[in-house]
């Protein structure tokens, strides 16, 4: 209770332009915890799923290859599954089918993300303009009381001092989780189209008859010719 009493007391303190920055604040904070929850439900290791896909795929068996990325959760394993409904197609088509899904998921990926950036930006001139407020107050104050001393002017200069130490605060969180989900994000979409690209080689090679060089899948070789057989 005295937290919370204190809280407000501070917001109180900072004058108008501190509900601006509460405001960006808990947009902020709902739009990170959003993000990091996103980002905790995708698949971790695409090479794993890749080796689980192969292995159907290396012994013909499409469907089964379907249903492991239906049991597995995170953009990876749909892309993937778009890829293998059309596992049938030339590589070009196989590819092509690939980077629609790649595309149509990216937006998830960089989904409120623009907000987290755009209170960055924001958040120092909100600051600044309750900056502003704290000083005309503080002059207000003097006009009012007919002298500039300390103690007449401490509550302008503290709710001026209050906002910008605020604004300067929640921009620094969002500037720091803008750029991590940005890394975050460049990071897995490299690793979504590396994924997607090695399934449509698999997908092409299975489709003629032909071992590729990847542990991903190695149909081995039978009598005179080659054989899908089984996965690494």
């Amino acid at each position: 209770m005295d937290f919370f009493g204190n809280f407000i007391g501070f917001l109180q303190r900072g004058g108008p332009a501190m509900i601006g920055l509460l405001i960006c604040s808990i947009a902020a904070v709902a739009i990170v915890i959003e993000r990091l929850v996103f980002f905790a439900q995708q698949h971790g290791d695409s090479k794993q799923l890749l080796r689980q896909i192969g292995a159907r795929i290396a012994v013909d068996d499409i469907p089964g290859a379907i249903k492991i990325c239906r049991q597995n959760k995170g953009m990876l394993p749909k892309i993937l599954e778009f890829g293998l409904l059309r596992g049938n197609k030339n590589r070009a088509d196989i590819t092509d089918a690939l980077s629609i899904a790649l595309m149509e998921h990216l937006n998830s990926l960089e989904r409120n993300l623009a907000v987290i950036g755009t209170i960055a930006v924001i958040a120092p001139f909100v600051g600044l303009f309750g900056t502003v407020l704290g000083i005309i107050h503080a002059f207000d104050d003097i006009a009012i009381k007919g002298n500039s001393s300390p103690a007449v002017v401490a509550a302008g200069v503290g709710e001026a001092l209050i906002t910008t130490a605020a604004g300067l605060f929640v921009a620094v969180i969002a500037v720091i989780f803008f750029n991590y989900f940005r890394t975050r994000i460049k990071a897995y979409n490299q690793e979504m189209i590396v994924a997607a690209n090695q399934l449509a080689e698999m997908l092409h090679f299975h489709n003629v008859g032909e071992p590729i060089p990847t542990d991903l899948y190695k149909p081995t070789t039978t009598g005179g010719g080659t054989a899908p057989a089984s996965a690494k």
